[in-house]
């Protein structure tokens, strides 16, 4: 089972950095244009939505983890409850990914830095999402002899 959270940090691990890159590339990219604007009249056809798209896949995340992780049986065998706990995790940072990469993109399109906001708080989220071995063992609730595969 070790192995299985090592693979479940190098996918998180991969997902930040993605993030991250293309990210620093954008800025890189727009940074002798871009500007700070939140006036909905002069970025009107991105404003609403690019921030209302990170916030809604930023509490999708949430909904989503949380509710794959109830459905998990607590009777079932812990590599059971592991691989059920990979599926949660995976759909949860693919949510907070998206709406950091859709925001970036707004910001790319529009050269407004505005967007960043919104991609640096899905960011943020999805770096403190990181799985540990104790976060394992809490969400999941397991008991010593699984503990100790970890």
């Amino acid at each position: 089972m070790n192995t299985k959270l090592k693979t479940l940090q190098m996918i998180h691990l991969a997902l930040c950095a993605g993030v991250f890159l293309f990210a620093l590339i954008t800025i890189f990219l727009n940074r002798e244009t871009m500007v700070f604007d939140a006036n909905p009249q002069t970025t009107s056809p991105y404003n609403p939505l690019f921030p209302i798209f990170g916030l809604i896949t930023l509490t999708g995340s949430i909904f989503f983890f949380r509710n794959l992780i109830a459905k998990i049986d607590k009777t079932t065998t812990a590599d059971t409850k592991i691989n059920m706990y990979q599926s949660a995790f995976i759909i949860s940072s693919a949510f907070l990914e998206a709406g950091a990469l859709f925001n970036i993109i707004g910001s790319f399109l529009s050269h407004n830095s505005f967007f960043l906001i919104f991609a640096l708080a899905n960011f943020v989220f999805l770096a403190l999402k990181r799985p540990t071995k104790d976060k394992l063992i809490s969400t999941l609730q397991l008991q010593y002899p699984d503990t100790e595969a970890l």
